[in-house]
Order: C-alpha cells, then sequence, then structure tokens
C-alpha cells in the first residue's frame, strides 16, 4: 500500500510552532502582517517575504534582521519538538508492515524545505514532494493516479483530500486527522494513535512484528 501523509497540522503541530515563530517576532504585529500579507492575500509564507516586508517598512535594520534570522534557524533546528505525539510511531509502524511511505507537503519550497531538513522523521519517507499549488494539480499525484497499489491519504484538509482523491481515483482512501481545516466535515481520526491497530499501542511503542 501506498501512504500519502501531509506534514503541517497533520504530523506537525503548526499551531505550536506559529506561537513560537511569533514570540521571535513581535507578537502582536507578526499575527497581524501573517493574516495581512499572507493569509488574506492567498500566498503561501515566505520568510524571506516578511524579512523584505519588514525592512521596506523600517521596522527592522541589518543587525535586528540578522538576530531574528538566527533565532528562527535555532527554531528550526528543533523543529522535532513539535511533531505530534505519535507521529514517529505511525510512521515506524507503517514502515514495518512494508508500506511505501509518501510525504507531499504544500506551500512555499525554500520555507517546507527549510523544516523537513532538520526532521528526523524525514528518513521514513521513500519520497518527499514539494507542491507550492494545490496538491491535486501536481504532476506527481497525477502520475500516482496510473498505478495499481491502493492508496491511503492521512492529512488534517478536508479541500485537499477531496482534491486529491479526484486525481487518485476510487482506490485512494482517506483518513482525515481532527483539525483546523476539516471544514465542518467530521474527522475520521482525533489523533495519530488512531491509525495503529490497539493491540499494537503499548505506551507509545510499537511492535513492528
Amino acid at each position: 500500500m501506498i501512504i500519502i501523509f501531509d506534514l503541517d497540522y497533520t504530523l506537525l503541530d503548526m499551531e505550536r510552532l506559529h506561537d513560537k515563530l511569533a514570540d521571535i517576532f513581535n507578537k502582536e504585529d507578526f499575527r497581524a502582517d501573517y493574516k495581512k500579507y499572507f493569509k488574506d492575500a492567498g500566498v503561501n509564507f515566505d520568510l524571506d517575504k516578511y524579512f523584505g516586508i519588514l525592512r521596506d517598512e523600517g521596522r527592522v535594520d541589518d543587525l535586528r534582521e540578522k538576530n531574528l534570522k538566527l533565532e528562527v534557524e535555532k527554531l528550526i533546528s528543533r523543529i522535532d519538538d513539535y511533531l505530534k505525539v505519535d507521529a514517529e510511531n505511525v510512521l515506524k509502524y507503517f514502515k514495518g508492515l512494508g508500506d511505501k511511505l509518501i510525504l507531499i507537503t504544500f506551500g512555499n519550497k525554500k520555507w517546507q524545505e527549510e523544516k523537513v531538513k532538520n526532521l528526523s522523521i524525514k528518513k521514513y519517507f521513500d519520497e518527499i514532494i514539494f507542491e507550492e499549488k494545490d496538491k491535486g494539480r501536481g504532476e506527481y499525484l497525477k502520475s500516482l493516479g496510473g498505478g495499481g497499489e491502493e492508496i491511503l491519504i492521512v492529512n488534517d484538509n478536508f479541500k485537499e483530500i477531496e482534491e486529491m482523491k479526484k486525481i487518485l481515483g476510487e482506490k485512494a482512501k482517506a483518513l482525515m486527522v481532527e483539525g483546523k481545516y476539516n471544514k465542518g466535515a467530521r474527522p475520521h481520526i482525533k489523533d495519530l494513535q488512531e491509525l495503529i491497530p490497539e493491540e499494537k499501542r503499548q505506551e507509545n511503542i510499537i511492535n513492528l512484528r
């Protein structure tokens, strides 16, 4: 079986990561800026672009920018601290079954690459795909649709799941993880450990055999 995992809000606790990122900058300003320049504009968050905005508006000088970038680097170097509970256990479990694991992550490619580069769980994935446009329009996903293997999508985003299933067809099943992007749809699982059969759970230690 092929299992396609999403990163943000599925394996990675982006609520906590964004909180820490906001703490590095002025918290209120960062949240307002994020909404104005990225979310409301329909633009993927881009750290380089954000620093450009801060420079253009005279809110940082060279020294301040250098120090902020160092703090962001420190945060991203500790990104494993923001993995969701049981994220690694779930990947270990499916890897032990011989399944092919694929990570498809959506967003600004450079920003996503920085996060993935520092994740210890990247070693479990057979392939890691970065999509800057909608996942459902990516060429890689279309290529998977032509194969004969069963596919499972694990994602928190209802819209993305629907788009991906349209491309992959009936052989693709989905398990939606509870989260802010469920769009009112009822999630299939509340947390990641529910992906593992109950008899295989024991104090978060997975019996791979």
